[in-house]
């Protein structure tokens, strides 16, 4: 599981083991000066009302349990406070003991009992930018004519939920700045997930559908945890509609699946299948009450085994099922927290990370967005670069600018040479940040930190004498090689050669005419030497040699312009008898030379 080994901080310097091992030496228990139990840590934008009392669990009921039977979804109620969004996290989270089992350290040993000496200190961890922070919080609680006000479990002397969501309250500064929130975010710090926001309206055409079901089923088989929910306004906000949805509140999605309809002997060879989602409402008691509600007569189409095999039940729970179609109707978003395999013992898919912590910090790591010249003055992220890039290249794909924690992108890629730029829109702002990249080939990810080579003596034993220029090569495509193949065709790549050194291009197939757009920068310590480019015809056994173009670099003060494209003809060098010889064929290259190297 992603994060599990990462390292743990104490949050606000506090220590659990050791707060606890003083309070039972003292006989005291714990209260918490960094988030003590009064207004403060309740609001911050008003004052707390005066019938509010902060009670320990002992206080509240005489037999105070931290755990009854396990953890589920039934663990989570919402109080009084509008943070239905971490409450939906947290039931999607009861559904998998890998994720509480990592919040809640020595979980054993926090249970009300003799041998974990009970000191009224409980600690839970959270996942913050890469990493798990660990939070110590006192077990006084916010309450009401002797009952939580806040979540709460529907199990009256079970506390653990109450007392994770206080763990959360602390993390943000008080129980108010809970309001308000999107549940990917809770669901990612509480897991090391990766969040997606989902807009179902951008999902419109049944291909698009489709799609979207496949990427929702594979996340729920691979154990990611889902919420989502209908968008509301100020004046209708919690507003239930005519079907038994809220709306503004965030369910929980705890079943993706497509089932067979029919239960007779001809309907095994003819069924229809159906896409069904299953949800879950935080707030238990209002449910949807459309086609594949509780106990409505569509589920007579489905057998008795397979209603056992989906774990059917018609319990007044906030839980029930709804036609995919029906789910994309009415709800307007989802939040996704991929859990990641990166397990190299698995069946499943699995894939590779790459990752880079880093600042925007000024004067040039904060250059805002695209719209900005100053936009390469961002950190820069990059596989198989050295140095940082200073001018524009070709967009591949962007996320949105919008005011959130986390910025999800799925992209496909050909094979190819990548440069990750993460940025905020306006220029100046600062702060750190996290790029974790995905793929099923190892991202080798790292940030670019020089603009060009270093000068002294260990930059003099790796790259040789010091550099002084640079030359930035575009090999655009070819046109009219000569065929090599019994199919009168080739399958070329480029080997760029400069100072003793060698670059080599991806192959493309079948093709005499092959478009590589390939862009290669290379540091000069001899910068009058010509540059050679050979191309080859790739085969299993030897590749053939086709031909070669040369840069002639005495001409270098005419490689100025970023946007002239030259045709290079093609030669062969065939000894002393015939000497060199025009071949079929050109290289169409696009040359800048610069002694500037920080300008490429």
């Amino acid at each position: 599981m992603m994060g599990i080994f990462d390292n743990t901080i104490h949050f606000k310097g506090q220590n659990y083991h050791v707060l606890k091992k003083n309070c039972i030496k003292k006989g005291t228990l714990f209260t918490d000066p960094e988030f003590p139990p009064n207004a403060s840590s309740l609001y911050f934008s008003r004052r707390a009302p005066s019938d509010i009392v902060w009670k320990r669990p002992g206080e509240i009921v005489p037999d105070p349990k931290f755990f009854i039977g396990g953890v589920s979804s039934d663990d989570f109620s919402q109080g009084t406070l509008g943070n239905c969004w971490f409450v939906a996290a947290c039931a999607c989270l009861g559904q998998d003991s890998r994720f509480w089992k990592k919040i809640i350290p020595d979980y054993e040993e926090q249970e009300w009992n003799e041998k974990s000496k009970y000191a009224g200190i409980f600690h839970f961890k959270f996942w913050r930018c890469g990493t798990w922070i660990d939070v110590v919080i006192d077990d006084c609680l916010p309450t009401r004519n002797g009952r939580l006000i806040y979540m709460h479990s529907k199990t009256r002397n079970e506390f653990w939920s109450a007392l994770l969501e206080k763990a959360y309250a602390k993390l943000f500064g008080d129980y108010e700045s809970l309001t308000a929130g999107n549940a990917k975010d809770a669901l990612v710090d509480m897991t090391g997930g990766v969040g997606e926001r989902v807009s179902t309206d951008e999902w419109k055409t049944e291909e698009q559908r489709t799609d979207l079901f496949r990427i929702l089923r594979h996340s729920s088989e691979n154990r990611s945890l889902i919420s989502a929910s209908i968008a509301a306004t100020a004046n209708d906000h919690e507003d239930v509609l005519p079907c038994g949805l809220v709306k503004g509140h965030a369910y929980s999605v705890t079943a993706v699946k497509k089932i067979k309809l029919g239960t007779g002997l001809f309907s095994l060879f003819n069924r229809e299948s159906l896409r069904m989602m299953r949800c879950r409402n935080p707030w238990g008691g209002t449910e949807w009450n459309g086609a594949w509600s509780d106990g409505s007569p569509e589920w007579k189409k489905v057998s008795e085994s397979q209603k056992k095999e989906m774990g059917l039940t018609f319990d007044d729970n906030g839980e029930f099922w709804m036609s995919f179609e029906d789910f994309c109707r009415y709800f307007t978003s989802m939040d996704i927290c991929h859990i990641i395999n990166l397990s190299f013992f698995s069946l499943k898919k699995t894939w590779r990370e790459g990752k880079v912590k880093g600042t925007w910090k000024r004067p040039d790591r904060c250059g805002g967005c695209g719209n900005y010249n100053s936009f390469f003055n961002n950190p820069q992220a990059d596989m198989n670069r050295k140095y940082r890039m200073h001018d524009r290249l070709e967009r591949i794909a962007s996320g949105p600018f919008v005011n959130s924690r986390s910025i999800f992108n799925r992209v496909k890629l050909k094979k190819g040479r990548y440069l990750i730029i993460p940025s905020t829109f306006d220029p100046g702002n600062v702060g750190d940040f996290i790029l974790r990249m995905y793929a099923s080939s190892n991202p080798n990810l790292f940030e670019l930190v020089h603009d060009e080579p270093q000068p002294g003596k260990c930059c003099a034993q790796i790259y040789g004498r010091k550099k002084v220029a640079v030359t930035q090569i575009t090999i655009a495509k070819a046109e009219g090689l000569e065929a090599q193949d019994k199919g009168k065709s080739a399958d070329p790549y480029c080997v760029i050669k400069w100072e003793g050194r060698t670059l080599r291009t991806p192959h493309k197939e079948n093709t005499l005419n092959p478009d590589w757009n390939e862009r290669v920068t290379l540091y000069r310590s001899s910068p009058n030497k010509d540059i050679i480019i050979e191309v080859w015809n790739q085969n299993i056994i030897k590749d053939q040699f086709m031909g070669f173009v040369t840069i002639p670099m005495e001409r270098k003060q005419e490689y100025t312009s970023r946007i002239t494209l030259r045709k290079y003809n093609m030669f062969e060098n065939r000894g002393k008898k015939e000497g060199v010889v025009q071949k079929p064929g050109g290289l169409w290259l696009k040359v800048i030379h610069t002694d500037d190297m920080s300008s490429v």
